[in-house]
């Protein structure tokens, strides 16, 4: 009996454990998916404060998106360094009003 008792716990382990793998894969491509939808939407205003508030937004998860498919530096560095001049741009922005 305790045998059995073994194999459904191992059994229930196993569907967890692939349940959050799967779980984890399917959040990180929405992550992805929304950062390509930022950058994308971020062509459409004419201000350019919303232009640069909403890059900087896909931005941010393309580097969120990098760092959890495995450190892809190809993402990761463009990606904060565009981030980066956003923030001081929309920094010089706010100073100049």
């Amino acid at each position: 009996m305790a045998y059995k008792m073994f194999d459904f716990k191992m059994i229930v382990y196993y569907f967890c454990v692939k349940l959050y793998r799967v779980m984890n894969e399917k959040w990180v491509e929405i992550v992805g998916y929304l950062a390509s939808l930022l950058i994308v939407l971020g062509f459409i205003p004419k201000n350019i404060l919303k232009i640069r508030l909403i890059n900087f937004l896909g931005c941010v998860f393309f580097v969120i998106y990098g760092i959890y498919k495995g450190y892809l530096w190809p993402i990761i560095i463009p990606n904060l360094i565009i981030c980066f001049i956003q923030v001081y741009y929309l920094l010089q922005k706010e100073e100049k009003k």
